[in-house]
C-alpha cells in the first residue's frame, strides 16, 4: 500500500518528534503493509513552516538507506488553505505531493468561505490538481454535502483517513461516501505510534470486504500511484457484497 499522508518527518509539526519516533513509524506502517509513502508535514504560516523539513526528509531518506528498509518516501505538504500560505504555494515554499501536480489542502474544520472555493477554483486554473485532506472532518460537508459532491464533479479529489473506515461509529458513513463514490484515496495521517498510528490495513480489509478487493487497491494503491506518476486518479470500482464480509472481529 501506499500512505499519502502521514506525519513522519521529525520535529517539523506535532508528528514525530525525534529520529527514534519516526523509526517506530516506520517500522510500524511497514508491518501494516505499506511500502510507499509521501510525508505530509503541515505547512501553515501561522503555526508551521519550518525551514529544516529538506534536511530532516533527508535524514529520514538516509535512515531508511543504512537500514536497508523497503520503504520508498516522497516529500510533500498538507497545506492549511487560507490567503498567506496560498501565496506560499504560488511562490513556490510549499511543496506538492512528491514534485507533482498534486496538493494535499487542509480547510478550516468549521468554516469554508467563498474565498476558500475561489482559491480552489485559482489553483485549478493553475494546473494544480486538489487532494483535500481529511475530508471527513469538515463541517461544511456533514451540513451541506451537496457542496462535497459539487467540489468532486469539479475535480477536486477527497482524502479519507483510514480510522474513519474502522471506527464502528463512523463506518457506515465511510463506506456510505465510498460506494457513492466521493473517496479517491484512503490515508493514515498518522503522527505517531500510540495515540495516532499510521495504521491501514483494517481498512483495507473492510473495504475490500465490503466492495471488493479492487475497489480498496484502487484507494489504498492504485490512485496513490497514479498521484506520485502525476496522472489523473480514476473512480473505485463498487462491486457490493450482499452482506459485510469482513471478519466478525471488525
Amino acid at each position: 500500500m501506499i500512505d499519502t499522508h502521514i506525519h513522519l518527518i521529525p520535529g517539523v509539526d506535532d508528528g514525530a518528534k525525534d529520529l527514534a519516533e519516526a523509526a517506530r513509524m516506520l517500522a510500524f506502517a511497514s508491518n501494516e503493509g505499506v511500502n510507499e509513502m509521501i510525508l505530509t508535514p503541515h505547512f501553515n504560516s501561522t503555526l508551521y513552516r519550518d525551514k529544516n523539513v529538506e534536511k530532516a526528509f533527508r535524514l529520514i531518506k538516509d535512515y531508511i538507506a543504512s537500514r536497508k528498509l523497503e520503504m520508498k518516501i516522497h516529500l510533500g505538504n498538507e497545506i492549511y488553505l487560507n490567503e498567506e500560505d496560498y501565496a506560499c504555494i504560488k511562490n513556490g515554499q510549499a511543496h506538492t505531493m512528491g514534485d507533482s501536480r498534486y496538493l494535499l489542502l487542509e480547510l478550516p474544520f468549521f468554516h469554508f468561505y467563498p474565498f476558500h472555493e475561489m482559491m480552489i477554483q485559482e489553483l485549478q486554473c493553475s494546473e494544480y490538481k486538489i487532494v483535500l485532506a481529511h475530508a471527513e472532518r469538515y463541517a461544511v460537508f456533514e451540513k451541506k454535502p451537496e457542496k462535497l459532491r459539487e467540489l468532486v464533479k469539479n475535480g477536486v479529489y477527497m482524502q479519507m483517513t483510514s480510522g474513519y473506515i474502522m471506527d464502528k461509529k463512523t463506518r457506515k458513513k465511510a463506506l456510505k461516501w465510498v460506494e457513492d463514490g466521493l473517496v479517491h484515496m484512503v490515508a493514515s495521517d498518522g503522527h505517531d505510534v500510540e495515540g495516532r498510528p499510521p495504521v491501514m490495513k483494517m481498512a483495507f480489509e473492510i473495504v475490500a470486504g465490503t466492495f471488493g478487493n479492487p475497489c480498496a487497491e484502487r484507494l489504498f494503491n492504485d490512485n496513490p500511484g497514479l498521484l506520485i506518476e502525476d496522472r489523473e486518479l480514476m473512480a473505485a470500482p463498487i462491486k457490493k457484497a450482499k452482506r459485510f464480509a469482513w471478519p466478525k472481529r471488525y
